[in-house]
């Protein structure tokens, strides 16, 4: 019998587990000595597995000029190996492996949330989290380093965000003055919420934001475009010592990439994409699938053809 949330991998995950040799992802857990859902029939085993056994093929044809080609094709030929054998995965209707831990694994709902006011209560971090959240919106009404050059930093203090860092605190503060967001967007608003203290690292305040701007003032050297920008949903957080300074501070992580009209992008790179003028390079680009990932989404429809089921186009 399946627990009440069971997990699902499709072959996607597992080439791509095998690609990028992230076997420690997936493959451990594949690994596990787990309980079949049901007996699929031998035909669609066969089928799924000279599937996964054709992309392996194909990847390892891929890698060949890749150093590390010979661990990945290993990986994804295990991984064909153990989608034959039926006491370790099952495949369901719709071509994906599925498995279970072990019955002493199994834990109710109640027994995956924290009790988090207990959690903190037990913290010995001596900033207590109210005083916490104080803290961190003092240093945003601060600027975070714009306006009082870093006062309210800690000498190991790092940033960091999606793609940028982690940098020094030297390094941040003379960067702060590269874009000028204020000049270009001068109602630029972060509209900040959600302040709350992690219960798993009782020093670190996560937040969130939803900012809007209006493009009136010179941008980067180029003219108002007048153009009102809505970001979407992005997450940040500070991570503070026990004087109150911050050590680290995370900023642009964005929560869904449909909302905004921004392309997804967060942080100054939303500002680039949304006045129409985004810098040349992948990460400063609306999410785009790559041609690995792209075949291997085609892999899979393959895999479920095989099984004779039904692929939408």
């Amino acid at each position: 019998m399946l627990t009440s949330s069971p997990a699902f991998v499709t072959p996607e995950v597992l080439l791509a587990s095998s690609l990028e040799g992230e076997r420690r992802h997936v493959l451990p857990l594949l690994s596990q000595e787990v309980r079949p859902a049901s007996k699929s029939t031998g035909a669609s085993k066969a089928a799924a597995g000279a599937a996964v056994s054709s992309a392996a093929l194909i990847v390892a044809a891929g890698c060949q000029r890749c150093r590390k080609a010979k661990g990945r094709i290993g990986s994804t030929v295990r991984a064909a190996q153990l989608v034959k054998d039926e006491g370790v995965v099952t495949i369901d209707a719709n071509g994906r492996f599925r498995f279970r831990a072990s019955s002493a694994m199994e834990n109710s709902f109640e027994d995956q949330c924290v009790d988090e006011e207990a959690m903190l209560a037990q913290s010995t971090f001596p900033i207590k989290p109210d005083d916490l959240v104080k803290r961190c919106k003092e240093v945003l009404a601060a600027g975070v380093g714009t306006k009082d050059q870093g006062a309210d930093f800690a000498d190991d203090f790092e940033f960091c965000a999606p793609v940028v860092g982690p940098i020094t605190k030297k390094e941040y503060l003379q960067a702060l003055g590269t874009f000028k967001i204020l000049d270009a967007f001068p109602d630029s608003n972060s509209n900040y919420h959600f302040f709350r203290v992690d219960p798993f690292e009782p020093d670190r305040v996560w937040f969130q934001t939803r900012k809007t701007g209006t493009n009136t003032g010179e941008f980067m050297g180029k003219p108002a475009t007048g153009k009102v920008l809505h970001f979407p949903p992005e997450s940040y957080s500070m991570k503070f010592n026990s004087d109150g300074k911050v050590r680290e501070f995370t900023v642009g992580y964005v929560m869904d990439r449909r909302a905004g009209n921004t392309g997804g992008l967060g942080g100054a790179f939303g500002y680039f994409y949304g006045v129409g003028r985004p810098l040349p390079i992948p990460e400063c680009q609306p999410y785009k699938k790559s041609w690995q990932f792209r075949f291997l989404n085609f892999m899979a429809k393959v895999g479920k053809r095989f099984q004779g089921v039904k692929v939408q186009k």
